[in-house]
């Protein structure tokens, strides 16, 4: 069958939140759309789960096996999809699949389009009512001004297949892999449209990469800085994303840290977050969004 969508996912020994999320894509996946998750040989149930879900048609592909990293998995989950179009998700935050659905027909009317990003929101799973917004639309205004490169969030990432072979895979030497990416392809002569619309919400929580990495991310983050020096206007610290994860950082990693609440805590608060997220992207259907073009 030839789709015309794929849904990408890394995961990694987190099955008590991709039962959460994963069944949200699932409703929300057209017949015409696949779903291809790439697990990185997780020991706590997910290859299980996941042979399930693909023995009832629930997903599409599942490979299931050891990597060498996030950036690894997510562009063995590339060579596999076989949707014109792949739309990157993760197996821990929240996303508007309407929406998406708006920005994947612009791509099919909009053949020159590469890439098409949008902004969201990050919260934190202690902060259950607490979603701050990205402004990573100001990084693609100011590319329209002047083509220097910007950053925006990989949570937001829909590219055009076809377009790989100019865009280029996944950076296995960074962990912080969608800031790089989105410089490296900005940086380039790449087409990129971006919604208006706010779309995802990153959930920042003890398990997140992120936050287990936050250390070398932040290194990585500096030097990104320092490699596109071009995109320093679109460099900063404040990033909500960046602060969150640095309050998470800070609240695990200080000498005498306030205890964090027990698993089945946090899993109860994280699933009132993800309500609280829904009803936030049904509220914001409220209001008319648009996809500026890619013209620089």
């Amino acid at each position: 069958m030839q789709y015309t969508l794929s849904y990408v996912l890394t995961t990694f020994n987190k099955l008590d939140y991709l039962k959460i999320t994963l069944p949200l894509l699932i409703e929300a996946r057209k017949p015409d759309e696949e779903i291809v998750v790439v697990d990185g040989g997780s020991t706590d149930g997910t290859k299980v789960y996941l042979e399930n879900l693909l023995k009832e048609n629930k997903i599409q592909v599942v490979l299931s096996e050891k990597d060498k990293g996030e950036a690894h998995g997510i562009n063995k989950a590339l060579f596999l999809a076989k949707g014109d179009w792949i739309k990157i998700v993760t197996d821990d935050d929240l996303y508007d699949f309407e929406a998406i659905q708006v920005c994947k027909t612009y791509m099919q009317n909009h053949p020159d389009t590469d890439v098409l990003g949008f902004d969201g929101y990050s919260s934190k799973v202690m902060e259950k009512t607490r979603f701050e917004k990205t402004n990573f639309i100001e990084g693609f205004h100011q590319r329209k001004k002047d083509g220097s490169a910007f950053l925006f969030c990989g949570l937001s990432l829909l590219i055009r297949r076809s377009s790989l072979s100019y865009l280029g895979l996944f950076n296995a030497n960074y962990k912080i892999i969608d800031m790089e990416y989105s410089l490296r392809i900005t940086s380039m002569k790449s087409k990129v449209a971006f919604y208006t619309g706010h779309a995802f919400i990153n959930i920042v929580n003890p398990a997140s990469n992120s936050v287990k990495f936050y250390d070398v991310i932040r290194k990585e983050y500096h030097r990104l800085r320092r490699t596109y020096p071009e995109a320093r206007l679109n460099f900063r610290i404040n990033n909500p994303i960046l602060m969150m994860k640095e309050r998470l950082n800070r609240l695990t990693r200080k000498l005498k840290p306030a205890p964090l609440p027990a698993p089945e805590t946090l899993l109860l608060q994280y699933e009132t977050l993800i309500q609280k997220g829904l009803e936030l992207f049904k509220k914001n259907r409220n209001t008319a969004y648009e996809i500026l073009d890619s013209e620089i």
